[in-house]
């Protein structure tokens, strides 16, 4: 069984690890998991972030990597700059796929994320997965997704995966300067947990050993059926259902 380690923030209402966690189970691949930061969030919205301890971060990751090896890393929330450093610092040599996905405003419409400690790690990652407004943050560029994706690449080095929801269902990928359009269903319902679940499946592809292209059709499939499972757990957002 391929292993994957998903770093990133706990979200009690199933996105977030949790999100990742039941990914890869779904495509039969085992979860190993770090904790970047805590939040209180629900359905309706985002309470509080809090980012991990450094030193706890550096000891769960060192656990991790003394006891086995991984086929893929994904990375999700990020909050902090100095948490960013610490994750840059184990996975930089790294010889397997790191999907970083990422997220800087919640579903329910609140920033989370931190931009500047995801430029700490684009440059040591493989392969990139920012929806529209997240590809314009890092860029600082407001320019369609193709021209958005080719200066990521070009700025970082990593591959790019623009997805699809804000641009009538079509990602754009970027791999090693070619670009992709990779088409599939559409859903207009603002559904938690979509960009959780979308990079971990990418990641899980990954280190089954297919192509990135490929990668990314089957991850887009696999987030279009999760989407229609979606489960409407409280008064507002239903969540993504792997």
């Amino acid at each position: 069984m391929r292993k994957i380690l998903v770093i990133s923030g706990f979200d009690p209402s199933g996105a977030g690890v949790l999100a990742d966690i039941k990914t890869a189970k779904s495509l039969n691949t085992f979860a190993l998991a770090v904790l970047t930061s805590l939040t209180a969030q629900n359905s309706c919205g985002v309470y509080e972030v809090k980012p991990i301890n450094l030193d706890l971060l550096e000891k769960q990751l060192r656990a991790v990597f003394e006891d086995t090896d991984v086929n893929a890393v994904k990375i999700g929330l990020i909050s902090d700059v100095g948490v960013a450093r610490v994750v840059r610092e184990f996975i930089r040599d790294l010889k397997v796929p790191k999907v970083l996905d990422p997220v800087l405003i919640a579903s329910t419409g609140k920033q989370i994320g931190n931009v500047r400690a995801y430029k700490e790690i684009m440059d040591c990652v493989d392969v990139v997965t920012p929806n529209f407004n997240e590809a314009k943050a890092i860029s600082g560029l407001n320019c369609n997704p193709r021209d958005l994706a080719l200066k990521i690449f070009e700025e970082y080095g990593c591959s790019v995966v623009v997805t699809g929801g804000e641009l009538n269902g079509v990602d754009i990928l970027c791999d090693r300067g070619k670009i992709y359009e990779i088409e599939a269903e559409i859903f207009d319902a603002e559904i938690h947990g979509t960009g959780c679940v979308y990079s971990t499946a990418l990641a899980c592809y990954l280190a089954k050993g297919l192509s990135l292209l490929d990668s990314c059709r089957f991850a887009r499939l696999f987030i279009i059926e999760s989407i229609k499972r979606a489960v409407k757990i409280g008064r507002c957002l239903p969540v993504v259902n792997p």
